[in-house]
């Protein structure tokens, strides 16, 4: 298949199918969590708000999880890519935060990348098309 060539619904539906951890997952959702929703609830809606409970339950624990762990905890420089050449200058980055909670680093981080975005949005409004510096036009 061609890179160009986007897939239909139906092929990335049956790519979906032959994945064996999609496959235990609709698996586990038809045979165990379906049955078991509805052996605890009495209607559509009340399956809904009890789904709804759980969530919020479930994200108020991983948020007090997040504000409890620091990222030393995480030990996120030993996943990055030792021979990238700014492999240095990216676990020193990551150590700026080491003793902060999961959760404070997360929000630097969000919101460093969040005014950067801004900042190009921002940026692309002003500039002329024509100022654009364009790999393409020079290969041809």
């Amino acid at each position: 298949m061609s890179k160009n060539k986007q897939k239909s619904k139906d092929e990335l539906l049956a790519d979906l199918k032959a994945n064996p951890a999609f496959q235990e997952k609709l698996i586990f959702a038809r045979d165990v969590f379906y049955p078991a929703l509805i052996n605890a609830t009495t209607s559509i809606d009340d399956a809904s708000v009890l789904l709804g409970v759980f969530n919020t339950m479930l994200m108020q624990e991983f948020l007090a999880f997040m504000k409890d762990k620091t990222m030393k905890d995480l030990k996120l420089a030993d996943k990055l890519d030792p021979f990238n050449e700014k492999f240095n200058e990216s676990k020193a980055l990551l150590a700026l935060f080491d003793d902060m909670t999961v959760y404070d680093a997360k929000d630097h981080i969000e919101g460093m990348r969040n005014e950067i975005q801004l900042f190009l949005n921002e940026e692309a409004k002003s500039r002329l098309l024509s100022d654009l510096k364009t790999k393409w036009l020079d290969q041809i």
